[in-house]
């Protein structure tokens, strides 16, 4: 998947490879099932036309700008590895500016679209707007499409349970710990990504030595608690108990992920890995002392590995 950061270098691009697109517009947070299916169909419509399958996305969530952003599911590079297995060829990510908020939706269709995009097809989700204020709707879409030629779609919204899924229902569903629904929703298990941190040598201290794993800010997550997860590195995966959350027992203020590996041992300071969360076990408690902790932790890998 060809990644663009600015519409002057992909309309330079498909003008010299003198290609129409079928377009996707959308912030992705998550790529859950109900974005997969808007992607599954601008990407057939793409095969169908012999076009290029393009979704528009931002680096920074429209939210940040025009109100308070919400904590984000997914970092930039697993956004860009969920987007790509999806089939794209091509994902135009800019940035979420004042200026672009403010462009009319005549002017959007016509210079990002029309032209520099050169679609043949757009295809939108149910709920989509666009332009100054959010004045556009399908609607107006529909005007603008069919004057021109231009093939229009709206795909369905997707439901599990009967709730239709957005990426703020599954903020809610993991803020709950019903990490279960929020993965079906999603498609795969929740990620976390970060660098392994040396930390306090609490965990070895008990007899069950942990990654510390701190996110950068303003991405989500969990409810705080103990989950059976699922650790990732390079091409390797090790299951494990995780817990998340600023450890109360030891009177702790800083959220941190602390991940304790199964039946092996590794160095993994300084290490970038992935944390996939499989099952929520229990809340985060604060114990009486090391001790009950120590008990605790031996009941929630016998619970977790129940699950295996």
């Amino acid at each position: 998947m060809k990644v663009w950061n600015s519409i002057l270098e992909a309309g330079q691009e498909i003008a010299e490879l003198k290609k129409q697109t079928v377009a996707t517009i959308g912030n992705f947070d998550g790529v859950h099932l109900g974005h997969q299916a808007v992607l599954k169909r601008a990407i057939a419509n793409a095969r169908r036309f012999d076009c290029l399958a393009v979704a528009l996305t931002f680096s920074n969530h429209p939210e940040s700008i025009l109100g308070e952003g919400p904590f984000l599911l997914n970092m930039p590079s697993i956004r860009r590895e969920l987007l790509a297995k999806q089939g794209l060829d091509a994902l135009l990510e800019i940035e979420f500016t004042r200026s672009f908020a403010a462009l009319e939706p005549e002017i959007f269709f016509h210079t990002w679209l029309r032209e520099a995009l050169n679609i043949k097809a757009l295809v939108v989700g149910h709920d989509f707007r666009f332009g100054s204020a959010g004045r556009g709707d399908y609607r107006l879409l529909e005007e603008l499409t069919v004057d021109q030629g231009i093939v229009l779609e709206r795909v369905a919204p997707v439901r599990v349970d009967g709730e239709v899924i957005s990426s703020s229902v599954i903020r809610r569903l993991l803020a709950e710990g019903d990490i279960e629904t929020a993965n079906r929703m999603l498609g795969y298990s929740f990620i976390i990504e970060g660098e392994v941190i040396k930390g306090e040598q609490l965990g070895r201290k008990l007899g069950y030595p942990t990654a510390n794993i701190r996110l950068k800010p303003g991405y989500l997550f969990p409810r705080y608690g103990v989950y059976l997860v699922r650790l990732s590195l390079e091409d390797r995966f090790y299951f494990g108990v995780a817990n998340v959350g600023v450890k109360p027992t030891f009177g702790k203020t800083i959220p941190l992920v602390e991940a304790y590996l199964f039946d092996i041992e590794l160095d993994l300071y300084h290490r970038l890995v992935r944390v996939e969360f499989l099952r929520f076990i229990r809340p985060e408690n604060r114990f009486a002392g090391p001790e009950a902790l120590r008990a605790q932790i031996a009941k929630d890998i016998e619970v977790a590995r129940s699950y295996l």
